[in-house]
């Protein structure tokens, strides 16, 4: 009996505009301590670079880092 072992494609990266991208790059600039962890040449890019950005504004803001991450969040 042979046993098949399926290999489940990773989802693919979806892009954001270049005004999206550039909106959550003067974030991280704002709110560097929100991201003491990125690597200064990262580049965003997808929506799940996005998402992290969102989600270390939540997690390590203040009330203005939170109510940027909202703004942002509508973007996406």
């Amino acid at each position: 009996m042979e046993s098949v072992v399926q290999v489940e494609k990773a989802p693919e990266r979806v892009p954001v505009s270049p005004e999206v991208a550039e909106r959550a790059a003067d974030l991280v600039r704002r709110f560097s301590e929100c991201f003491w962890f990125r690597h200064p040449e990262a580049v965003i890019r997808f929506t799940d670079d996005v998402r992290l950005v969102i989600e270390h504004l939540r997690d390590y803001g203040d009330k203005r880092a939170w109510a940027a991450a909202a703004e942002l969040q509508r973007c996406l």
